[in-house]
């Protein structure tokens, strides 16, 4: 298995996964944000927002992962998820407490106490797009004015044991994207952000 860079999913989570591992990281402002690495492409479509997304969790790289996120940002829980919080969403800081917790490798602990192991790889094998993107209505009412597209999600967590032990994530989630109008040399350029990942 390739190496990865190291230590902090959204996912996209992963809805069983991200409960798995509390949260204790305080996150900034996007207008904060560690300037862009230069192998992450500026994400001026939806398609390219999507690489860099799948690019900063496959490389456990949270620097990248929080330039991806909208500040109003959120992940929905599938419906009768066993693993959702009560409100059954995780807001931007609630995503990065988690993943960031999970690419550090921390460990976590499910539901009765007992502990788990951490995550010490990262594969994301499938992020395929299942439709084309379309309008979010303006009456939605978590991401009205966004635009949605539905993908195939598969990503395998191994962890950190002795023995090969993975969890792996297989599902169908949609995933929202606003752009942002910023100006840049007298001019304005399109910003895409991920403002909302929902789990099916």
């Amino acid at each position: 298995m390739r190496h990865v860079h190291a230590r902090r999913f959204a996912m996209l989570a992963a809805a069983a996964l991200l409960a798995l591992i509390p949260g204790c990281f305080s996150s900034g402002d996007p207008a904060d944000n560690d300037p862009p690495d230069p192998t992450y492409p500026f994400p001026g479509t939806a398609e390219q927002l999507m690489t860099n997304f799948k690019n900063a969790y496959d490389r456990m790289n949270i620097a990248e992962y929080r330039n991806v996120l909208h500040a109003d940002f959120l992940f929905v829980f599938a419906a009768g998820s066993p693993v959702a919080p009560p409100t059954g969403v995780y807001t931007r800081e609630d995503d990065l407490e988690s993943t960031t917790n999970m690419f550090n490798g921390e460990q976590g602990q499910d539901q009765d106490g007992t502990v788990k192991p951490g995550v010490r790889d990262i594969e994301f094998t499938q992020l395929q797009r299942l439709t084309d993107w379309e309008d979010v209505p303006g009456d939605d009412l978590r991401f009205p004015g966004a635009r949605r597209a539905q993908y195939d999600v598969r990503i395998v967590f191994l962890l950190e044991t002795e023995s090969l032990n993975t969890i792996t994530i297989d599902c169908q989630q949609l995933f929202y994207v606003k752009s942002v109008t910023e100006p840049v040399d007298g001019g304005t350029r399109e910003h895409f952000y991920l403002i909302g990942q929902q789990d099916l």
